[in-house]
């Protein structure tokens, strides 16, 4: 596979691409102001020099010889490349005197001072040279002035400056591609430590840490949020193989007894009744081994997330007046009083079937730790964007110490070993109630009963 162009590359490209795009911008504007201000300035030399001859003029004729040394003695002492010439016309637009670099040229009155009626006027003129000649036209009295001037010493100024940039802008671009290099090489630099850092971590090498610059800029953004990620992976590779070796545990133990049964059972020739009753009792060990691994399943599931197609709306009274309804025998053999107290319908976005579970294993929970004569109620409380739902008993109660480990998975409280059961019903229900985007908070004490509070969001939060 060919390896595409590196940031790094592509970062001093768009730098170099920049200031290209800026110095030509900038060229341009200051060209065009400094060939402007050439002009203005080539204009107003020019200006000067018809002005004094026609102030000369007025008071004497066009050809009078103090106007004639005034003419010669502006043309001698001007410049050589400035190349002023001069010209007099009378009213009907007749010559009437050339000196300068319009001695020789035939080039006549332009007619545009005659139709502004007076003022100046001013206008370049191709006199065969590479240079144009700025022409100004001026009113005197009873006549007309022209003045000519070479503008290649103003021309030149303005293209000095263009040629200034034309020739620095190489260098600058060199010396940006260099400078953007190393700044790219700079700025990518965490990037790359991220990156060595990201190869190191495996399956088995959850420790790395992605560092951070302390410039609490956006790259330790982005690292901060790598070592959420996994730091979220680690606790979950973790919990997986806490529930592995768990599981493998929970699944050896019925496993070994089953295959001591069976050995024992094949040592020695038996009855037809007698099998029949080790067969009965082996098939109810194994019932239970696949309500161990089913409930194994649904954990793992439950773990893994919602998926949005699974979110309907769901009628939580109705649900828990379906989920009691069904615990309510349970209840009654075991001399429990069990009831839901009555609310406003409240939906829930989420998947039925497992809702269902969650308060299915709560109440199981209840009925099997209260004894005789107890109660358990089932309360909704609705709240803004949230709904509460509280199963509470009078039950014997769990040890603060052991209230924080029983949504453990196959964690059994001390002194419950005894009861049926692996120890997934409450991990199960929490992860349900995560999967929706809840919570489930015990509130516990010995001898006192159990509170399982679940808070469940109204609105989905992929809303």
């Amino acid at each position: 596979m060919r390896r595409s162009v590196s940031i790094g590359t592509r970062w001093t490209l768009r730098y170099t691409a920049a200031l290209l795009v800026t110095v030509s911008i900038f060229a341009a504007y200051t060209y065009s102001q400094v060939e402007r201000r050439t002009e203005r300035d080539a204009e107003l030399h020019l200006e000067l020099q018809v002005k004094e001859i026609v102030d000369a003029i007025r008071d004497s004729w066009p050809t009078a010889p103090s106007v004639i040394d005034i003419i010669d003695r502006n043309i001698a002492i001007a410049e050589s490349d400035l190349r002023l010439g001069v010209q007099i016309f009378d009213p009907k637009g007749r010559v009437l005197l050339k000196r300068g670099s319009l001695a020789h040229q035939d080039l006549g009155l332009s007619g545009k001072l005659r139709d502004r009626g007076g003022g100046r006027v001013s206008y370049e003129a191709d006199f065969g040279g590479k240079y144009r000649y700025l022409v100004m036209e001026m009113p005197a009295d009873n006549c007309f002035v022209q003045g000519a001037l070479y503008t290649r010493r103003f021309v030149r100024n303005a293209r000095t400056v263009r040629d200034i940039y034309l020739y620095s802008l190489p260098i600058l671009l060199l010396l940006t591609a260099v400078l953007g290099s190393l700044l790219a090489r700079g700025s990518l630099r965490p990037i790359k430590e991220i990156n060595r850092t990201a190869r190191r971590i495996t399956g088995t090498h959850l420790d790395e840490t992605i560092p951070t610059t302390g410039n609490r800029d956006e790259l330790d953004d982005l690292a901060h949020t790598l070592n959420d990620m996994i730091a979220s992976i680690r606790a979950s590779v973790r919990r997986m193989q806490r529930f592995s070796a768990n599981a493998a545990h929970e699944l050896r133990t019925p496993l070994n007894a089953m295959r001591s049964r069976i050995d024992v059972t094949l040592e020695k020739q038996r009855e037809p009744e007698e099998y029949r009753r080790i067969l009965g009792e082996m098939a109810e060990e194994v019932e239970s081994l696949s309500n161990s691994v089913h409930a194994m399943m649904r954990l793992a599931q439950s773990e893994a997330g919602l998926q949005p197609e699974q979110r309907v709306p769901v009628e939580i009274s109705s649900l828990l007046g379906e989920v009691v309804e069904f615990f309510q025998p349970l209840a009654s053999d075991a001399g429990v009083r069990l009831s839901l107290q009555p609310a406003d319908p409240v939906t829930v976005p989420g998947d039925p079937s497992w809702l269902h579970q969650l308060f299915a294993n709560l109440l199981h929970n209840a009925v099997k730790y209260t004894p005789g004569g107890g109660r358990i109620d089932v309360a909704i409380t609705p709240a803004e964007a949230w709904v509460e739902v509280i199963v509470s008993d009078t039950g014997v109660g769990i040890d603060p110490e052991q209230a924080s480990r029983v949504f453990e998975p196959f964690h059994r409280v001390a002194g419950r070993r005894e009861a049926p059961g692996v120890g997934l019903g409450l991990p199960l229900a929490r992860e349900i109630a995560r999967a929706h985007g809840g919570e489930i908070v015990l509130e516990s004490a010995p001898g006192s009963g159990s509170s399982f509070t679940v808070k469940l969001p109204t609105v989905s939060a992929d809303a």
